[in-house]
């Protein structure tokens, strides 16, 4: 993708929302010819405004280069058309969505979120300008926002698990809220979601310390000092995972075994345990593509939890040299790849269930939907990929937590520490 492309792309996309076989729509437009016109000329000016803005923050941030990094690409595709479908929506339904009386709190603290989002992807991926008398002002500005953007998607999941009476209901077996058509989110999805995102925000505030605030080098590096405050930083960012078990667990692998399809026809009652039981039977037209992306999911999960989580955490503890004293590198957390990463992974976390809910709203179709959910998903794989992110990472750390996690299943923090020791000493034993 070239920021100079998406234009066309979304013009053709918003043209085939608007027009079929030549006929307006009924839910984008108000009936007429002339609004029809109206609306696609309004429609034009937001893409070409929202075009410009993105294209703006691609050449800054990539002065050397001919093309951004396809992650940025992926990540201004998918809020050009976010924003497009949210402003073109019959009688602004989408927009609606932060307005309602209902669940106001919720309602306001996600419309904080998204454009908390949309300013950290325009003004906050890279810094052109980190010279020595502005590293610390760049420094405290990314700390900031991201420690306001993962508070914020803490409480935008939580308002919305409290808000709305998703506690009733409960989906039938083999199906998430997140991507089934006719399922619901459920309370214990959004529940789970927030414990994940709270560990995110643990890592981006122990990325931060370790890398720019806390000096954790030292010529001796076998001494007591060292290794205590290595492993001590290490605990502190792992510790949440002992009260892992008190947050509901909904399997990835639940949503495509075949004997679900026998559970739902067996269950195919309307009341479940004093809820409402919602879905259909499995056979959706596109249950193959669902199924895939749950797959898909499942090993993104995988990897990201043994490699970007647990993976990063003890390479940075066993062996990352601080940048306190280092005017001309930029430290992990304030690289641009990996601003890119943790924005797409923040953007991920909250547009599963917003996304869902546009569904819900006849805002969004479902294969609309998924693939702005496929969309997101290659775009943060993608970014996981560079140097700056993955090749922070020790094989051996990464490799030695999934051996941990399938022997010892349920003991993170044990496994992390263990692992950090092995790592530790064993990298230094090699250099003596």
């Amino acid at each position: 993708f070239h920021p100079a492309d998406l234009l066309d792309t979304v013009d053709v996309v918003v043209t085939s929302l608007l027009i079929t076989d030549g006929v307006v729509k009924p839910r984008w437009t108000a009936g007429s010819k002339e609004h029809h016109l109206r609306t696609h000329s309004s429609a034009a000016t937001l893409q070409k405004s929202i075009i410009t803005m993105w294209s703006s923050n691609n050449n800054n941030n990539n002065n050397n280069n001919n093309h951004p990094p396809l992650s940025i690409s992926g990540l201004n595709l998918f809020f050009t058309l976010l924003l497009t479908t949210l402003t073109l929506s019959n009688n602004s339904a989408g927009l609606k969505l932060f307005t309602h009386p209902h669940g106001r709190i919720h309602r306001l603290t996600g419309l904080f979120h998204l454009l908390w989002l949309l300013y950290g992807a325009l003004f906050l991926i890279n810094n052109n300008h980190y010279t020595q008398n502005e590293n610390n002002d760049w420094h405290r500005k990314c700390l900031v926002y991201d420690i306001t953007l993962g508070t914020s998607g803490i409480i935008t999941t939580l308002t919305a698990a409290s808000s709305f009476p998703h506690k009733h209901i409960h989906n039938r077996p083999g199906e998430s809220g997140t991507l089934s058509n006719d399922a619901i989110v459920t309370q214990g999805e959004m529940v789970e979601h927030s414990f994940y995102q709270g560990v995110n925000l643990v890592q981006v505030v122990y990325l931060h310390l370790v890398t720019w605030t806390v000096d954790l080098d030292d010529e001796e590096r076998l001494s007591i000092v060292v290794f205590a405050k290595r492993f001590g930083m290490l605990l502190l960012v792992t510790l949440p995972w002992a009260i892992r078990k008190r947050f509901p667990v909904n399997s990835f692998s639940a949503n495509w075994r075949k004997n679900n399809v026998e559970m739902n026809k067996k269950k195919n009652n309307r009341h479940h345990n004093g809820g409402i039981r919602v879905g259909t039977e499995k056979e959706s037209k596109y249950l193959w593509f669902i199924n895939g992306m749950y797959r898909f999911k499942k090993w993104q999960y995988v990897f990201y939890k043994h490699m970007i989580l647990h993976g990063l955490n003890i390479s940075v503890a066993s062996s990352y040299q601080s940048y306190k004293n280092d005017t001309t590198s930029l430290p992990l957390p304030l690289t641009p790849q990996w601003r890119i990463f943790w924005l797409l992974l923040n953007t991920s976390y909250v547009m599963e269930f917003f996304l869902q809910s546009l569904v819900k709203r006849q805002v969004l179709s479902q294969k609309f939907m998924m693939v702005l959910n496929a969309l997101l998903m290659i775009s943060a794989s993608i970014a996981s990929m560079e140097s700056n992110v993955l090749g922070q990472v020790k094989v051996e750390a990464a490799l030695i937590s999934l051996f941990l996690n399938f022997y010892n299943r349920g003991h993170d923090v044990l496994n992390t520490m263990v692992t950090f020791i092995i790592v530790y000493f064993g990298n230094n034993f090699i250099r003596i």
